[in-house]
C-alpha cells in the first residue's frame, strides 16, 4: 500500500503546527563546512527524529539514477549503490516531487522496496528535497514496522525537506561561484586568480619550511597565425586540448594554470624521481605530437617553455616570472618548441 502527498496540500494542513528541533542540529548545520557534512548531519538527525532504523540522503545524479550521499542506520541499500529513478519509491518521490510512504515494503514491486524489505524494513518514507520548482533529490526512512508513519509525519518530513533543500541550493550555488571565480570558463583550468594565490602559498612554504620549487611559463607557439589561418573557434579547441593534455601529465601536487590568453604557468615541486627539464620537456613532445582534429581539419600545435628554479632571494612572484618569461623568450628566439631553463637567479 503506497501513500501520496502533495507538499503544498501538507503545507495547507500546516497551519498551527510547530516543529521541535533540537538545538544541536540547527549548530550541527550552522557549523558544517562542506555539502558533505550538511548530508551527513541531516541523515543522523533525521534517523534519531523519526525514530527511523535507516535514513538516507539522496541527490540527482543524472537524468535516470539518484546518488545516495549519507546513511544512518540499516545498510539495506548501500551507499555506492545507484538508485534508478525509474522503478523506485525513492524515484518516484523524485520525479513527482511527492511524499510517498509505502506502508508494507513486503509487498512492494518497487526495486529499493524489495532491498528494504529483504533487510527487515516494513515501512517507508521518501520526501522530495524541493527548491523552488526543482528536486534536488530526496530524504529518505525506514521503519521495521508496517504502516509506522501517519501523515503528521509526512508533513514534518517535508517541512524539513523544504528547509534542507534551501541549505543544499545555496550550499551549491555558492560551490559553482567558487568554481567560476577560480576557473577559466574556455578551458577548465585554474585561472590567473588561483595562479596568483598558489604561486604566494608556494613562496611562502619555500622559506618557511625549505619545499622548493620549479616555475615554468608555457605558451602555444604562432598561436595568432593559428587563429588566422582556421579561426579564432579553431583556436578555443587548441587551447582546450592543451589544457586536457597538460592536466592530464600533471603529477600531485604539480599545478597548472592559464594566466593569459595563449600562455600558462606551471608550478612544479623539486622531486628527486622526475628531473623538471625531463616533465617540462614531456608536456612539450606530447602535444607537439598530439592529433587535433578540429571538424576534420588536422592541427597540430607546438608549445615553448622557459622555467626557474626557486631562490632564497624570491620574496614575491615578480622575480620567477622575470626569470621563466626571459627562458620563455631564448625558446623562442631558438626556433619554438623547446624548453629552457633560466641560468642564474637574477633577472
Amino acid at each position: 500500500m503506497e501513500r501520496r502527498f502533495n507538499p503544498l496540500d501538507l503545507s495547507d494542513h500546516a497551519q498551527g503546527h510547530q516543529i521541535s528541533l533540537p538545538v544541536e542540529f540547527v549548530q550541527a548545520l550552522t557549523v558544517a563546512n562542506s555539502l558533505q557534512e550538511v548530508l551527513d548531519t541531516v541523515s543522523q538527525w533525521i534517523y534519531q527524529l523519526f525514530d527511523a532504523e535507516r535514513a538516507s540522503i539522496t541527490l540527482k545524479e543524472d537524468a535516470d539514477y539518484l546518488k545516495i550521499y549519507s546513511i544512518s542506520g540499516n545498510k539495506a541499500i548501500p551507499l555506492d549503490f545507484r538508485v534508478p529513478i525509474a522503478n523506485t519509491l525513492v524515484g518516484r518521490a523524485f520525479s513527482e516531487k511527492t511524499v510517498l510512504i509505502c506502508d508494507d515494503l513486503t509487498k512492494s514491486t518497487k526495486l529499493d522496496g524489495i532491498m528494504l524489505a529483504q533487510s527487515g524494513m516494513n515501512t517507508s518514507m521518501n520526501a522530495p528535497l524541493l527548491y523552488g520548482d526543482i528536486c534536488l533529490g530526496t530524504l529518505n526512512v525506514a521503519h521495521n514496522k508496517p504502516s509506522h508513519y501517519k501523515e503528521l509525519h509526512a508533513l514534518e518530513l517535508q517541512c524539513l525537506a523544504h528547509w534542507i533543500g534551501l541549505n543544499i541550493s545555496l550550499r551549491l550555488q555558492l560551490k559553482e561561484l567558487e568554481y567560476l571565480a577560480s576557473t577559466d570558463h574556455l578551458t577548465g583550468a585554474a585561472n590567473r586568480r588561483v595562479f596568483t594565490q598558489k604561486i604566494l602559498q608556494a613562496i611562502d612554504a619555500f622559506h618557511e619550511n625549505g619545499q622548493s620549487f620549479f616555475f615554468a611559463l608555457m605558451d602555444i607557439d604562432h598561436f595568432k597565425r593559428l587563429n588566422d589561418q582556421f579561426g579564432h573557434t579553431a583556436g578555443d579547441y587548441v587551447l582546450q586540448r592543451i589544457v586536457a593534455i597538460s592536466e592530464t601529465m600533471m603529477m600531485s601536487p604539480g599545478k597548472f594554470f592559464r594566466i593569459g590568453g595563449e600562455e600558462f604557468a606551471i608550478i612544479f615541486p623539486e622531486q628527486t624521481e622526475y628531473e623538471p627539464m625531463q616533465f617540462f620537456n614531456d608536456i612539450r613532445e606530447t602535444i607537439a605530437k598530439a592529433t587535433m582534429d578540429f571538424d576534420g581539419i588536422p592541427i597540430s600545435v607546438s608549445v615553448s617553455i622557459g622555467f626557474t628554479t626557486m631562490s632564497t632571494a624570491d620574496y614575491a612572484p615578480e622575480p620567477l616570472l622575470r626569470r621563466s618569461d626571459k627562458a620563455l623568450y631564448q625558446a623562442k628566439l631558438a626556433g619554438r618548441n623547446r624548453v629552457v631553463m633560466f641560468n642564474g637567479t637574477q633577472a
